[in-house]
């Protein structure tokens, strides 16, 4: 890791160490390590390979399992409120799902064995080398303003082929095809680091000041579509060719190695795709069907 992001992560943990009793605040944290919130759950991941979210849990039940195992009195009603659970049923189901074993049955039969077990990622919670046989090339570009046409989701991963399915629609009703139109995604979150309610992806269309000009406001906000835009600035680019996972190595590889790397500092905008091949029948669709082995894609990080 290089020298600044150590410190600007090492400030951070300081700061969860010594307000666990806290409701925990995302954006201060963020913050706090001088890092932009748009990407530092994706930084912290690639990085520890455990999200901010379990971290936080793991550090708190930890905590809780200390109580329960020497404190055979303790209510679990006192064990929520000190730690600052939501009520006493999210301290069951967030330490149940931490420690393996309930709260109720930690404080009469702790397994000290797997208690001890579940505190070893933290003695070894560091950065290590990427495992990538090959790695992405990366090239520094300028991206010029652009403005868009998107659909937020903002809810269950799983029900995103419903959101998607509407976005199509809304291009084909205003003949926004692959060709008269570049397809982008907004990366928010991760589907795989955020909790249901709070994975958020922009599905969108480039529009040109002539398009622009023929989008009826009411039109717009009776279907979800929103106007936005990329602004300019430089980006870390990677040209990405293949499957799915594929990019979400590539996008591992960029915050974990590349990054680090380079000690760059990244701007306060979230990551963005480019999807470069889209089937006329498949408009803007950022999860093409599991039958296209293949397609090519432009990974954009935004930095100073």
């Amino acid at each position: 890791m290089s020298h600044r992001l150590d410190q600007a992560f090492e400030r951070a943990l300081a700061y969860l160490d010594q307000h666990l009793h806290e409701p925990f605040d995302l954006g201060m944290l963020a913050d706090i390590a001088d890092i932009p919130q748009s990407h530092f759950e994706a930084l912290f991941y690639a990085l520890y390979h455990i999200s901010i979210d379990a971290y936080v849990e793991l550090l708190k039940s930890l905590e809780a399992a200390h109580l329960l195992g020497f404190a055979k009195q303790v209510s679990l009603t006192t064990i929520a409120a000190k730690l600052a659970y939501r009520n006493e049923q999210h301290f069951i189901e967030s330490f149940t799902r931490s420690i393996g074993q309930s709260p109720q049955s930690f404080q009469q039969a702790p397994d000290w064995g797997n208690f001890f077990a579940k505190q070893q990622p933290l003695k070894s919670f560091q950065a290590d080398v990427s495992q990538q046989e090959k790695q992405p090339s990366v090239d520094i570009v300028s991206f010029d303003t652009q403005a868009l046409a998107v659909m937020e989701h903002h809810g269950d991963p799983a029900l995103l082929p419903q959101t998607i399915a509407r976005f199509i629609e809304w291009r084909r009703q205003f003949a926004l095809s692959p060709t008269s139109g570049r397809t982008f995604n907004l990366l928010y979150s991760s589907s795989e680091l955020s909790a249901k309610t709070q994975y958020r992806i922009d599905i969108g269309v480039s529009l040109n000041t002539e398009t622009q000009a023929r989008l009826n406001p009411l039109a717009l906000e009776s279907s979800q579509i929103k106007l936005k835009e990329i602004p300019q600035g430089r980006c870390a680019r990677v040209k990405y060719n293949g499957d799915d996972n594929g990019i979400t190595a590539a996008i591992g590889y960029l915050y974990r190695d590349w990054v680090n790397a380079n000690d760059v500092t990244l701007r306060d905008f979230p990551l963005f795709l480019e999807r470069l091949v889209i089937a006329d029948n498949e408009f803007g669709d950022p999860q093409p069907k599991q039958q296209q082995d293949s397609q090519q894609v432009l990974i954009y990080l935004p930095i100073v």
